[in-house]
């Protein structure tokens, strides 16, 4: 049987996932897609896939993995992505192909319980409250109950990161094969669930700290796949470079110094070198921090002189460092906590180096500063050569599937970031009924984002649709001070009008209770910044509206994009047009995306931003939207949400 007849079986009105999907209805650009991945895993070739949303990406993509792949591995953007895959999509798949694949889920060392550091924070009886140690107790009862280790299966309050910290390893501490627990170890259990599984889940973040350290498993999960998937692809990028890149905190620091002081202390013969010298490098960790002092936030280091102070002060962090690990070298000790602090250290040693030191116009350098820590970074401003490598290592498929990959059509933005300039590139648009179901509307006579009073214009803009909405409305800003002002504004009016409706602040709480309080409450303003332009689904007459502050472009004079800005001027290329309008098309497509989660939504989308219509960029955005139906008549937004 070809590829398009086993595809049909299985997505056609009676066929195999009919049977076990209620209310499965056949949808042509689904059955498209899957099999032009399924061509792709058989030509071991890869693949880009943008399909909009209600295309059925999921079911698209695992019905031809699961018939041509032999070992699979599925990658995503987030972790609720990855538990709804395992717990749900793969399960519906496998009884509908009645095929027995074997499925496991990985997830990073700091999800599970390590045995060795629990061990260890036990003896050093740190915690300073009895809420703290009664969470700690909690966790270590899990040694003996818990088959996965996981500790998501004990609800952490929002007040316990310390614990949580003291309970997992991280790749920095972990003893590895040497752990006298190694036998008992959840990473490893779920490490070989994984290398045993035919299908494997993992998270974006996961896969690629993991490809670029070459350790904790994927040194031996990827050569044995012959096909990777990428869902939420449009995350891939920045992911990417996040992990071919390197960092170092302060606080990475001090967990360093506490597991030296607590190596050297088992130690049967003390060394009062080794002693002074751990002295001297807390006292440089508590310079470096110093050195920082008055700077609060992101800056990267092309004002070299503005920033001597932290720069020696890595410098000299890193010399010390040196000492320290020659002397703890010379120590004649099987003492393993020494020996992988050690290792540790001549990273730090390499690092301070480099970021202190280096010149290199590829890579950016620079910090980010906050009353809790220092991090420093080194950022490659291009992987697409280091992934280009990963790809052509071993013949295998490639997929990359989202619902915002492109701009206008044109897929050149994501597919250079990833060095993926040959791979095939298809699209679907949805299926919903944009044009019947929903409407964009851009006010007139709006000012420019800079405008002082550009807030107060968007709140008094928006307000007649939120009355008319009933709540029922989600607000995004590409900023916090934003969000916060016209929060401050809506509260205000609200309260002089008697008006009703229930303001939700991102930050007043997780972001998993806020969308819980906005599905019960059905009536409420959601007003969220970044991390609610994606990931969100709220399907039904539960919103109805979205609205958005401006066009999410990059902060110019932000370390990293500031550095992509001069790389790409210094090669002859227009950034703005090459590199910043792309990254915005794709931020307001997300954004946007919140709005239709189902065949039967509708809804009214609001984009403030005059320069949507005003400048000759804006053509471009406005043809990478969805097609809706597009008015500046707010009467018309009135009469849309009374039907809504």
């Amino acid at each position: 049987m070809s590829i398009e007849e086993e595809i049909d079986r299985a997505f056609s009105a009676e066929g195999l996932l009919s049977e076990v999907v209620s209310g499965y209805k056949p949808r042509v650009e689904q059955t498209e897609m899957a099999i032009a991945i399924g061509r792709a895993i058989g030509e071991r070739s890869p693949i880009i896939c943008e399909a909009g949303t209600g295309t059925g990406k999921t079911f698209a993509y695992l019905i031809p993995a699961f018939y041509y792949g032999r070992k699979i591995i599925v990658a995503t953007g987030t972790k609720t992505l990855q538990d709804q895959l395992f717990d749900q999509d793969i399960q519906v798949v496998r009884d509908a192909l009645k095929l027995p694949i074997t499925v496991a889920k990985l997830k990073g060392r700091a999800n599970y319980l390590c045995h060795h550091q629990i061990e260890k924070t036990k003896s050093e009886r740190s915690f300073s409250s009895l809420r703290e140690v009664e969470l700690f107790n909690m966790f270590e009862r899990m040694l003996d109950t818990s088959e996965s280790g996981d500790i998501s299966e004990v609800s952490i309050p929002e007040e316990s990161p310390r614990v949580q910290s003291a309970v997992v390893s991280t790749r920095d501490n972990c003893l590895g094969s040497d752990c006298p627990h190694i036998g008992k170890c959840f990473v490893l259990k779920a490490r070989k669930r994984a290398l045993a599984a035919e299908v494997v889940v993992v998270n974006h973040h996961l896969f690629f700290a993991d490809l670029a350290l070459k350790q904790d498993g994927f040194g031996e999960l990827l050569p044995e796949c012959d096909v990777v998937i990428f869902d939420e692809a449009h995350q891939v990028p920045d992911v990417a470079t996040q992990f071919f890149g390197s960092n170092l905190s302060t606080s990475q620091l001090s967990e360093l110094l506490r597991d030296l002081r607590y190596g050297y202390v088992i130690l049967a013969k003390t060394n009062d070198a080794v002693d002074d010298l751990i002295d001297r490098f807390e006292k440089m960790i508590r310079e470096l921090r110093i050195a920082f002092e008055g700077y609060k936030g992101r800056y990267d280091l092309k004002e070299q002189h503005r920033f001597n102070k932290a720069i020696e002060a890595a410098r000299t962090l890193g010399c010390v460092g040196d000492e320290l690990s020659q002397a703890i070298h010379a120590i004649e000790s099987n003492n393993l906590e020494l020996q992988r602090c050690r290792e540790r250290l001549l990273e730090v040693i390499s690092f301070s180096k480099t970021w202190s030191e280096n010149e290199d116009s590829s890579v950016i350098r620079w910090f980010e500063s906050s009353v809790q820590t220092v991090r420093l970074h080194l950022t490659p401003i291009n992987v697409s050569d280091a992934f280009k490598t990963i790809l052509s290592s071993e013949k295998r498929s490639w997929i990359f599937t989202s619902a915002t990959l492109s701009v206008s059509g044109d897929v050149s933005y994501f597919a250079n970031q990833l060095g993926l300039e040959k791979a095939e590139f298809l699209s679907w648009d949805s299926p919903f009924d944009y044009p019947n179901n929903s409407m964009l509307y851009v006010p007139k006579d709006m000012p420019q984002p800079s405008d002082t009073d550009y807030i107060d214009r968007v709140v008094s803009e928006s307000l007649g649709a939120i009355i008319a909405a009933n709540g029922r409305c989600m607000m995004l800003f590409t900023s916090l001070a934003a969000m916060r002002l016209a929060r401050e504004k809506l509260a205000n009016t609200f309260a002089e009008r008697d008006i009703q409706i229930p303001l939700l602040l991102q930050g007043d709480g997780s972001k998993f209770e806020l969308l819980n309080r906005f599905k019960k409450l059905k009536n409420a303003v959601l007003l969220g910044s970044h991390s609610f332009w994606e990931g969100v689904d709220v399907r039904g007459e539960g919103l109805v509206l979205v609205i958005i502050d401006k066009l999410p472009f990059s902060v110019p004079d932000d370390p990293v994009t500031a550095g992509r800005i001069e790389y790409l001027r210094s090669q002859g290329g227009n950034p703005f047009m090459d590199f910043q309008v792309p990254e915005a098309v794709i931020s307001l497509k997300q954004g946007a995306g919140r709005l239709i989660r189902d065949e039967t939504d509708t809804g009214v989308l609001i984009i403030c931003d005059p320069r949507l219509l005003s400048k000759p960029y804006g053509k471009r955005i406005w043809r990478s939207l969805p097609s809706m139906k597009r008015t500046q008549d707010i009467n018309d937004v009135l009469s849309f949400l009374k039907s809504a």
